[in-house]
């Protein structure tokens, strides 16, 4: 009798605890996967490219000698970008101005590189057109 009570407790033991670890499997599947990296193209990892909105893209980017160019493009109006942009004041780089309306130019500074991001509505309110320029 004893020995049947114990086979049942191992049992349940067992049994509860591939319940609980299937749970936790599952709650892992319905994770999202991890963003794909997105390629920088020689761009420094701490120049801050804008792909908070899902259809946020670079067009183009030119690295000389001194500077880092780079143009993006979403089709959101400009009001997200420049939320993104001004919390740039919780990362390394310090905001020094900002024309506080849904255009024109931000520019910050870190460790004494700058970075100036121009915020252009596109015409008939088909986006907003990004370019960042920013020191070595």
């Amino acid at each position: 009798m004893m020995k049947r009570l114990t086979l049942l407790c191992c049992s349940l033991l067992l049994l509860s605890s591939c319940g609980g670890s299937s749970s936790n499997m599952a709650e892992s599947e319905k994770a999202p996967p991890p963003p794909p990296p997105v390629d920088r193209g020689g761009i420094a990892e701490d120049v801050p490219l804008y792909y908070l909105d899902a259809d946020a893209k670079k067009l183009d980017h030119e690295i000389t000698e001194t500077d880092i160019i780079i143009t993006m493009e979403t089709i959101n109006g400009p009001l997200s970008p420049i939320t993104y942009y001004r919390k740039l004041k919780d990362s390394d780089w310090k905001v020094v101005e900002d024309t506080e309306d849904d255009g024109g130019t931000l520019l910050a500074t870190k460790r004494g590189r700058e970075l100036e991001v121009t915020f252009e509505a596109l015409p008939g309110g088909a986006g907003t057109l990004i370019t960042l320029r920013t020191t070595k």
